[in-house]
Order: C-alpha cells, then sequence, then structure tokens
C-alpha cells in the first residue's frame, strides 16, 4: 500500500505544473563574510613570504577575532570584522602621530606597513555607499519631529537601519553633525 500511495503522490506531484519562483536578496545582513574565512590562508601565505607587516595584521587581527568570540558578541560577519579593522586603523594612525611627536622613524615605517594592510582589507569588504547613507539618514531624520532631531535620536536610528552592515561611521557622524546643526 505504502509503494502505491508513494507512486501516486510522486505522480501527482509531478503532473501539477509550478511556477518556477526565484528570490534575490540584494542587501542583506545574512551574507556570507568574504575575508574571515581567508585570514587563515593569507597567514600562511604571509608566513611563506616572510612578510612581517601583514602577518602582524593578521595575527592580531585572529587574536581579536578570538577574544570576541569569547564575549556576547562575536565577530561572525564582514560588518563586525569591518568595525574590527577601522578600530585597528584609528588605534595605528594614533600610533602614527605619536611616533612622529618622538621622532621615531624606524617605529613610524614600521606602523605605517601595519597601516596599508589594514586599509587593504578594509577595502576588500564591500560597504554602503555615501549615496545609501545620505537617503538612509535624511529619511530618518525627516521621520522625526523638528524638537526630537538630535544626534543621539538620529544615530541610534541610523545604527539600527544598518545593523549588520559595513559602513564608515566617521562618514554617518559627520552627516548627522551637519543636520543637526542645520536646524
Amino acid at each position: 500500500m505504502s509503494l502505491l500511495r508513494s507512486s501516486l503522490l510522486r505522480a501527482n506531484l509531478l503532473a501539477i505544473p509550478r511556477p518556477i519562483t526565484r528570490s534575490i536578496r540584494f542587501s542583506s545582513s545574512t551574507t556570507e563574510p568574504t575575508i574571515l574565512p581567508r585570514l587563515q590562508n593569507d597567514l600562511k601565505l604571509a608566513l611563506r613570504a616572510k612578510n612581517k607587516p601583514t602577518l602582524n595584521v593578521i595575527r592580531a587581527l585572529q587574536a581579536e577575532i578570538i577574544n570576541a568570540s569569547k564575549t556576547a558578541k562575536p565577530i561572525t560577519t564582514d560588518g563586525a570584522l569591518y568595525a574590527l579593522i577601522q578600530k585597528q586603523i584609528k588605534a595605528s594612525s594614533t600610533a602614527i602621530e605619536e611616533f612622529q611627536a618622538a621622532k621615531r622613524d624606524d617605529l613610524v615605517e614600521k606602523e605605517q606597513g601595519q597601516l596599508d594592510v589594514l586599509r587593504k582589507y578594509a577595502g576588500e569588504i564591500p560597504t554602503v555607499e555615501a549615496g545609501e547613507l545620505d537617503i538612509i539618514i535624511g529619511d530618518i531624520a525627516a521621520q522625526l519631529e523638528e524638537g526630537k532631531r538630535t544626534f543621539g535620536s538620529i544615530m541610534g536610528k541610523v545604527m539600527g537601519a544598518l545593523k549588520g552592515r559595513p559602513h564608515d561611521v566617521e562618514y554617518v557622524t559627520s552627516k548627522i553633525q551637519e543636520l543637526v546643526g542645520k536646524k
């Protein structure tokens, strides 16, 4: 009986014409990470090439990723990795300024090499375009009442809209400050 039932079901399912539906996801926060899986392979290549700046940067990134995995917010997406890389870039830029003030050209050169590697990785991660950021900021500011258009309220809603998507925080901050300053 079960053999007969399964063959009838198969015959009925195959006989019904069904439209083929395909969904395309344009911009989503659940995209597969592109840089994270590649870091281990890049580490091996840097070891073979004896490329010290790249080696130091990748090891530092992996250490930060491992430390973050022990917290409530592990780094699993390119958005989180982009934020980490931006944090490292900012720290490295500050270190370069301090080394220049101390006239330590050897350390400036070393840190500059690491900064170049970090910028290369940051450039490979697809981010939200400036035009799209302008539209999001403008829409959110238009939704808020005139009295409630403060930097904090707009920034909170913008960050909620961009959650999980890599974006330039400094650009968003400057645009919101311009918008709030216009009033």
